[in-house]
């Protein structure tokens, strides 16, 4: 009698546990797997959103993308946060996520991406028919092909997004470290078929650490505008 109901208490824990993972199918995301191993030192952050974010993800040794959507012709506002000594980048990130309502984060494959809290943007989501780009190429070079293609194009056309004019023409901010030019390397081909936009930049941006992709979305009284560029590399 006694086996029979540890059987059927062990049977219960089993189905209970499994019924917590069908309706909790988020709770092993993928920033939980060796993020708060890494541990940042003392850091007064301040910018914008996308600016303290890329500064944790160049200070952590990863790389990154963050995607912005802005209910104006503007960017987001400004603020700061102060970083204590050995506080863990999964802490920290969440603590700058805290700054705009509604953001969420991930980390995987040394990645990190901070995004809209409804998820990638739908233009990052367009279906990438065949791209081949170069590891020795600068990621803004690399950025302008990509913006190019024909099935971007088409989806931001479909989507009502113009893409935004440059002001004062293109430029990547150095946050610490060497920011001096790094010399050409040989030539590394990759290509990348039918994946999203999205999963093309994140794997650009793996080969360079450091490197931060920025997707921002302006609404302004003539449509939506979108930008597509390099944050920091």
């Amino acid at each position: 009698m006694k086996k029979l109901i540890v059987v059927a208490a062990s049977f219960l824990m089993a189905w209970l546990a499994g019924a917590q993972t069908a309706t909790n199918p988020t709770e092993e995301t993928p920033q939980s797997h060796g993020s708060s191993g890494i541990v940042l030192p003392e850091l007064q952050l301040r910018g914008s959103l996308s600016t303290m974010f890329a500064a944790l993800v160049k200070e952590a040794g990863l790389s990154g993308g963050v995607a912005t959507s802005n209910k104006g012709c503007f960017h987001g506002p400004e603020g700061s946060i102060f970083v204590s000594a050995g506080t863990s980048f999964d802490k920290a990130v969440a603590q700058v996520a805290m700054t705009r309502a509604a953001s969420q984060w991930q980390l995987r494959d040394g990645v990190a991406n901070l995004l809209p809290g409804g998820g990638a943007p739908p233009l990052l989501q367009v279906q990438v028919r065949s791209f081949t780009w170069d590891k020795a190429t600068p990621v803004r070079e690399v950025l302008d092909r990509l913006r190019q293609l024909p099935e971007v194009a088409e989806e931001a056309s479909k989507l009502g997004l113009r893409e935004a004019p440059l002001q004062g023409g293109a430029s990547t901010i150095c946050i610490r470290g060497d920011c001096s030019e790094k010399p050409k390397a040989e030539t590394m081909l990759e290509t990348d078929e039918g994946v999203s936009l999205f999963t093309v930049l994140n794997r650009v941006v793996q080969a360079h650490r450091g490197t931060v992709w920025n997707y921002s979305e302006y609404r302004c009284d003539n449509g939506t505008l979108f930008s597509l560029s390099v944050l920091s590399e």
